[in-house]
């Protein structure tokens, strides 16, 4: 009796879950495409197909011409009529100086610190005047690194500052 039960609500529970089939995701994806679809008449305009009233000169379609870019800014610009584009990009290659400066110093204190490592791991005298001469380049390397890193951020700031002047928006700084 109880297998039977248990053979009867196993068959009841598949029967179900066949009934219950629910959307696939290919499904919902096929009919996503085709709702985005565009909708193509099919039909093609020419001279003849365009009809007129009469005594009218038929309409013709002649192709589009390419438009004339503006050669200034088309947005808003600041004093000196520099737009959004130009600080951005200016802002970006100051970033980017900036980020070259930052990881020249870091290679430098890595550098650094694998010089001093080796200088203690040995104990051979001529090895050491070596490593102290190479040492005092990287430590002479590593103050002109500060300096070009503190550089780039001193020209981040004058950027931030020309732009507050001349009455471009903030958000051009990002």
């Amino acid at each position: 009796m109880k297998v039977t039960r248990i053979l009867l609500v196993i068959f009841c529970m598949s029967w179900i879950s066949g009934i219950a089939h629910g959307q696939t995701l290919a499904d919902m994806a096929r009919r996503e495409r085709a709702r985005k679809k565009p909708i193509h008449s099919g039909e093609v305009y020419t001279n003849e197909s365009l009809k007129v009233a009469p005594g009218q000169p038929p309409k013709t379609i002649e192709p589009m011409k390419e438009q004339a870019k503006p050669k200034g800014p088309t947005g808003p610009t600041d004093n000196k009529g520099r737009d959004e584009k130009f600080w951005r990009e200016t802002f970006e290659k100051a970033r980017q100086a900036l980020k070259r400066a930052e990881d020249k110093l870091k290679l430098l204190d890595l550098r650094m610190t694998d010089l001093s490592a080796q200088l203690l791991r040995e104990s051979v005298y001529t090895r050491e005047m070596e490593l102290r001469a190479e040492i005092d380049r990287t430590a002479k390397d590593q103050v002109a690194a500060r300096a070009e890193v503190t550089a780039a951020q001193q020209r981040i700031r004058d950027l931030e500052d020309e732009l507050r002047r001349s009455g471009g928006l903030p958000g051009w700084a990002r």
